[in-house]
């Protein structure tokens, strides 16, 4: 299929069509002395036309038009009906209804114009260059010198086809213009910051067009700017709202380990709470994942969230923890064990009511069910370790915590190691 395939499609909506308005294209007005007349065949067939037209029956819709261009040779008409065949692709008609428009009117610049683009389809270059430099020179029309551009560039006069693209965009400012422009200072010519520079200034003048902005990102992606592809995408996303933009954002600021930026993304886009809790846990933002999860878990119920609310809070909790905090937090742990069998939750309560002795036995129950799913958690190995060095079975606590001593460097568990090394020590004397 032709490079140029939609050109004929991308004229239907540049043709300038005559002095005539849209209104010559709308049914006539059925008043009620109009009903008590005979509707010509005319205005007949231009109510089926425009009703095939509007049911998208486009083969319909061309036999009416060229019956009304047979019988009223206006040219309006065929222009319509060539509209019709080039939206069935049916090219060969095409060039039939061209051939005919152009012998009754051979000065049409709009029938010109299609049957540039037709030679375009057809890759023949040279005549449509011919046609359009003629329609150029004639009317100071954008889509003619992006036209006769896509001429030249087929033709290899790649600096000819550049200097008539600069022109249209300056006439337009569209992207239709702008981006083969870009296309060719960046890959033909290598002018790839004078590229850069055009379509950050059509953004930063016009808007974040979403074609434009996606050229913008294709570039940074192939030249693997992160920074910058970070911030054209978040511009994509505020603009178009299509979460695809904003996975590239969050995908790159986890590649980067930017943790900040994509809290700073997510609090300021609202597009995934659960995530911008995750984040708030993994940098230590407490305060703010306590307020997240008790909104999440107020407005969904769902006891994850209410997890969340008690590990934050004990987290940011002052050392020792005070007796009204630990309530809290029991309370809260104790709903939701009762119903999930998570093991980083049956650890982590489980923990806290041995290391607080608020209930040892059961926190070794509990972490007992978590290393059920998780055999080789270290930090569920060393829980339960410490939950025997608290009871005063120190054996048990050493065999238990034994083949993680060497493994783990975490200040915490080296602590525990220690004890219950020096534990397992005295009774062995």
């Amino acid at each position: 299929m032709s490079r140029y395939y939609s050109l004929l499609i991308f004229i239907l909506f540049f043709t300038s069509c005559s002095s005539k308005s849209a209104s010559d294209f709308i049914a006539p007005s059925l008043s009620t002395n109009s009903l008590n007349r005979d509707i010509n065949k005319t205005d007949l067939y231009m109510l089926y036309a425009l009703d095939a037209q509007y049911l998208q029956e486009y083969d319909r819709a061309a036999e009416y038009f060229e019956k009304l261009y047979h019988s009223d040779k206006k040219v309006l008409y065929i222009q319509e009906a060539i509209k019709n065949r080039i939206l069935l692709k049916e090219y060969q008609k095409v060039k039939q209804l061209l051939d005919e428009g152009l012998h009754d009117y051979p000065n049409s610049s709009a029938l010109k114009r299609y049957l540039a683009a037709y030679y375009l389809d057809l890759r023949h270059y040279k005549e449509a260059e011919q046609i359009l430099t003629k329609l150029v020179k004639k009317e100071d029309n954008a889509s003619d010198k992006a036209l006769l551009a896509s001429a030249q560039l087929g033709s290899g006069k790649v600096k000819k086809a550049l200097r008539y693209y600069q022109k249209a965009y300056q006439k337009d400012k569209t992207p239709a213009s702008l981006i083969p422009l870009v296309n060719i200072l960046y890959y033909d010519l290598g002018k790839k910051s004078k590229a850069k520079r055009l379509l950050h200034t059509h953004i930063d003048f016009i808007g974040c067009d979403e074609v434009v902005c996606y050229k913008l990102l294709e570039i940074y992606q192939k030249e693997k700017d992160v920074k910058n592809l970070t911030l054209v995408a978040e511009k994509l996303y505020t603009k178009t709202k299509k979460m695809q933009f904003a996975k590239i954002v969050l995908d790159i600021y986890a590649y980067e380990k930017d943790y900040d930026g994509a809290i700073r993304f997510l609090e300021k886009h609202h597009i995934d709470d659960a995530a911008l809790l995750e984040l708030y846990v993994i940098q230590k933002k407490y305060p703010k994942a306590i307020k997240l999860a008790t909104k999440l878990y107020h407005d969904t119920g769902d006891l994850h969230y209410l997890a969340q609310m008690a590990m934050s809070e004990y987290e940011s909790s002052p050392t020792p923890v005070n007796q009204k905090r630990l309530q809290s937090i029991q309370k809260k742990f104790d709903k939701v064990v009762k119903t999930l069998d998570n093991p980083s939750y049956n650890n982590f309560y489980g923990y806290i009511l041995i290391d607080h002795e608020l209930n040892v036995d059961r926190g070794i129950r509990l972490i007992k069910r978590a290393l059920k799913k998780s055999p080789n958690a270290p930090f569920f190995i060393d829980s339960l370790a410490w939950g025997y060095y608290k009871k005063g079975e120190c054996q048990k606590a050493y065999d238990t915590i034994f083949p993680i001593k060497t493994l783990v460097k975490e200040p915490e568990i080296q602590d525990h190691i220690q004890k219950i090394d020096q534990c397992h020590k005295g009774t062995t004397k």
